[in-house]
This record gives structure tokens, C-alpha cells and sequence, in this order.
């Protein structure tokens, strides 16, 4: 004849499962799915800047001012454009802001777009954490056409770079 199991081990088991199933409960527990494509833009129409509080123009300024302190901003472009993958991509990614942000410097975005363009048909552009290849004296006069026409844009934004 066996012993009857004690009433608390049978307790204590059953506690400890319970624990177990709602603490795999919570974990597994993630961000709901949404349920239409609205539900991903929380607020359609504004800025990424505009989500956290931060006027969309005056961000803008901010970036202009953070890629002025970048050496592909100024500096030689024969020399400093095999390093520029980064800041190009950068650049590129700013142009839909400008255009929605600062529409007086709309027109400057698009020659900045069309510099960026001739770059990379040149085969000067690198992708950001490589070196381009390109031969400097056809990339320098492309990377520097970039330049300009982002010095001008963010002046037409009013960053004051």
C-alpha cells in the first residue's frame, strides 16, 4: 500500500504551475497586431519631428547643423568623397523632410536630388561603412556639386550653416 501524496505537495505543484502559465502568459504577451494600415501612422501627414514635440521646420535647422559639422560637409571633395556613403544617404534621407518642412527650399531639395543622382551614376556613391572607388577627378567635381546644392538647401531652409 502506497502513501497518500500530503494535500500540500499537491497545492504547492499546482501553485507552481500556475505561476509558471501566467508568467509564459506575460512574456509571450507583445504589441498587439494592428488591425489596418492606418493603425501603423499614428499621426499621418506629420513629421517624425513632429511626433515628439519638436516643430518639424526647426529640426530640420537642427540636422543641417549636425551635418555642417561633418568633414564631407566642406572639406576637399577629391579627398573626403570615398568616405562620404553616410552622410550622402543622409542627405538623400533629409529631402522628403525639406520638402514637407521647408517648402521655399523645395526646389534646392530637388537639385540636391538630381547632384546626389549624378554622383551615384558616376559610380562615385558607396554604401555608408564602405569606401567608394571612383575615380577622383570625375567624383571630386560630383561630390562637390552635392555639396553646393546642400549648402544651399539647408541656407534656403534657413539653418544658417
Amino acid at each position: 500500500m502506497q502513501p497518500c501524496p500530503r494535500p500540500t505537495t499537491s497545492l504547492l505543484r499546482a501553485a507552481t504551475l500556475l505561476v509558471a502559465a501566467l508568467l509564459l502568459a506575460g512574456c509571450s504577451a507583445g504589441r498587439p497586431a494592428a488591425s489596418s494600415a492606418q493603425d501603423t501612422e499614428p499621426w499621418p501627414g506629420q513629421t517624425a519631428s513632429e511626433r515628439v514635440g519638436a516643430p518639424g521646420l526647426e529640426a530640420l535647422r537642427t540636422k543641417f547643423r549636425f551635418y555642417a559639422q561633418d568633414p564631407c560637409w566642406s572639406s576637399d571633395p577629391a579627398t573626403v568623397f570615398p568616405r562620404c556613403g553616410r552622410f550622402t544617404t543622409e542627405i538623400r534621407n533629409a529631402l522628403p523632410q525639406v520638402r514637407q518642412d521647408a517648402p521655399a527650399a523645395a526646389a534646392q531639395a530637388d537639385l540636391v536630388g538630381k547632384a546626389l543622382d549624378d554622383f551615384a551614376a558616376k559610380g562615385c556613391q558607396a554604401d555608408p561603412g564602405t569606401l567608394a572607388e571612383g575615380d577622383a577627378a570625375v567624383c571630386g567635381p560630383a561630390f562637390h556639386a552635392v555639396q553646393e546644392t546642400a549648402q544651399g538647401m539647408a541656407t534656403a531652409a534657413g539653418a544658417g550653416t
